[in-house]
């Protein structure tokens, strides 16, 4: 059998490792739910990338890193929080300070060799939260590696 012509469970496992871009939105909350119970049947890996926007105050490396950290902490807690219930432990989780969320979570996926990206979609009418609703398009049109859009 070809590897184009394979079925089922031989075909998911293409998709070990799963990385979820995250902003704490109910869309965001919805993808995350998504990808564990993806990664559960299959034996994969999530981890979480939150992308936000660089801040303003910062001016030195060490105030850049304690920004990144104070974030990392923050959507920790709400990982925890979200995936209490049955769902596992909370993944490992990245910030990321970029202007464009797409190309950075494009690049983060090429560059550690994801298999899968999963985001939320935000709809028309809601507001969107750190930049991944406003970047969905663009990162289903430009990156490489497949894209869950849940």
């Amino acid at each position: 059998m070809s590897a184009t012509a394979e079925k089922g469970p031989a075909r998911a496992r293409a998709f070990r490792r799963i990385l979820v871009g995250y902003d704490g939105s109910k869309a965001a909350q919805d993808a995350l739910r998504a990808a564990v119970a993806l990664a559960e049947e299959i034996d994969g890996d999530v981890r979480v990338l939150l992308v936000a926007r660089p801040p303003a105050h910062v001016e030195t490396p060490e105030e850049l890193a304690s920004a990144a950290s104070a974030e990392r902490d923050n959507l920790s807690q709400g990982l925890e929080a979200l995936l209490r219930p049955g769902l596992g432990g909370a993944p490992e989780t990245r910030v990321v300070f970029a202007d464009d969320p797409a190309r950075a979570i494009a690049e983060h996926a090429e560059m550690h060799g994801f298999d899968l990206v999963v985001v939320g979609r935000h709809g028309r009418e809601q507001a969107t939260h750190r930049g991944i609703g406003q970047t969905l398009g663009s990162l289903v049109r430009h990156h490489s590696c497949p894209v869950l859009v849940v």
